[in-house]
């Protein structure tokens, strides 16, 4: 499907960019690496780049959610059988990694892992690996036959995600990413049901993340509000504002896209939740704003948009608990 810019009363087209299969994959995996919670939908922390594992085979992108689960993330521009098959055998040596495997691959040493790991996921002793491991598939084009292989897995509750990823080029030779999650896979509907209890949680609206600016819009989180993020352990607290792009800027006037960024940022770390991480001033944590918009959206007709919600439900959507 083509991309367009509306211009006046015309549209003018996106170009898309036709890179050749080692650069769109280099591009591709380095966007991926600085951004993988927005690429994926859940919060991951990385472990490496390009490592060397098992018999010598070398995923681009090794992380681990909050659940301890293994990501391996794979960018390929087109994708064949023979590039399929090169990913179920990452899977395959995630399915077996220990913690102390991964521990050794993290791209901060070995001996930092474990203190990171426990601060990622807010426990007081490291937790351990989760099976199964979840297999993201990240390419450009999908043959007919990846495509039917890749339902039939899928509908046989092998975690995989499927992320159909086009690079366009404005007139201006500005660069847009098109993601598209699960690259349209034909899933009967009884399967698409099992596979979502079989997945990670994904705080997602009409196959996107949320954002903080869909808390804004449903009248959850008012611009200005103020941000704190306490870390008992070390003795050190962070502060913060959210703006009315959406966006949250530090003390220092830093200012990030996302929640986690802004915590990883302010506090110098690899990974760290930041929807968890930030707390309001009457003690809710973004992510308890962020978890009262979904049962609100699951409860009230209008198609998951937070700003169509926020019409129809008028003034039941503000409340003083917000700020």
């Amino acid at each position: 499907m083509p991309l367009f810019e509306i211009g006046d009363n015309e549209l003018i087209p996106f170009r898309r960019v036709q890179a050749g299969p080692d650069l769109y994959e280099e591009e591709i995996e380095s966007l991926l690496w600085a951004n993988l919670d927005s690429f994926v939908g859940v919060q991951l922390f990385p472990l490496a780049r390009q490592p060397t594992v098992g018999d010598g085979i070398r995923p681009d992108i090794v992380a681990l959610d909050i659940d301890g689960h293994v990501h391996v993330i794979e960018v390929k521009r087109d994708v064949d059988r023979r590039q399929l098959a090169q990913c179920l055998e990452y899977a395959g040596w995630a399915r077996n990694a220990s913690l102390d495997e991964l521990a050794g691959l993290f791209h901060g040493g070995a001996e930092a892992f474990f203190a990171a790991w426990t601060e990622f996921t807010g426990s007081d002793s490291p937790r351990l690996v989760q099976r199964p491991p979840q297999l993201v598939l990240v390419a450009r084009d999908f043959d007919d036959r990846t495509d039917a292989a890749l339902s039939y897995l899928t509908e046989n509750n092998l975690p995989i995600t499927v992320l159909g990823v086009t690079i366009y080029e404005d007139q201006e030779r500005r660069r847009f990413v098109d993601v598209m999650a699960d690259h349209e896979l034909d899933l009967p509907a009884d399967k698409e049901e099992k596979r979502g209890r079989s997945a990670p949680t994904r705080y997602e609206i009409d196959g996107r993340r949320i954002a903080l600016s869909d808390l804004l819009d449903a009248g959850l989180l008012l611009a200005g509000a103020a941000l704190t993020w306490i870390r008992p352990r070390i003795g050190a607290t962070y502060r913060a504002t959210v703006l009315d792009t959406g966006q949250v800027r530090l003390e220092d006037g830093r200012t990030y896209a996302s929640p986690s960024k802004a915590a990883m940022e302010a506090a110098d770390v690899p990974a760290y939740d930041g929807w968890h991480a930030w707390v309001l001033p009457n003690g809710r944590s973004l992510s308890d704003l962020r978890s009262e918009l979904l049962v609100a959206l699951e409860s009230r007709p209008g198609g998951g948009d937070p700003e169509v919600e926020a019409v129809a439900a008028g003034s039941e959507w503000t409340s003083s608990e917000s700020v």
